[in-house]
C-alpha cells in the first residue's frame, strides 16, 4: 500500500491538521485536494477521489492489466484515465475501497 485517500467534510481543517500540525510535507496540491508525504514512503491524499467512500487505500505503480485480470471475479471498475495515470477501483472482502494505479 502506498497511499491512503480521505474524503473531507472540512478540507481546509483537514489540510491544516495534517500539513501544519502533523508536519507532513506537501507533494502536490490542487483545488480541494492535497497529497502529503507521510515520511515513510507513503502518501496521504486529502480530498482525493475515493470512489465514493469515506476513505480508500491505494496501491501504485501496478501493472494494471494483470492486476485487474486477477481481480475480475470481484467486479473491479473499468480502467480509467485520471490525471497523468490510469486506475481502477475494487472492493475488498469487508467492502473497503481499494484503488489500483499505474
Amino acid at each position: 500500500m502506498s497511499a491512503i485517500l480521505i474524503k473531507c467534510d472540512d478540507f481546509e481543517a483537514m489540510k491544516s491538521f495534517y500539513r501544519d500540525r502533523m508536519n507532513l510535507a506537501t507533494v502536490k496540491e490542487g483545488d480541494n485536494w492535497i497529497v502529503l508525504d507521510t515520511g515513510s514512503g507513503g502518501e496521504l491524499v486529502l480530498g482525493g477521489d475515493t470512489g465514493g467512500d469515506t476513505f480508500a487505500v491505494a496501491f501504485t505503480k501496478a501493472d494494471l492489466g494483470p492486476a485487474r485480470e486477477a481481480l475480475v471475479d470481484i467486479a473491479p471498475t473499468e480502467t480509467e484515465k485520471h490525471s497523468d495515470m490510469h486506475r481502477f477501483f475494487v472492493k475488498d472482502p469487508d467492502g473497503n475501497t481499494v484503488l489500483v494505479i499505474d
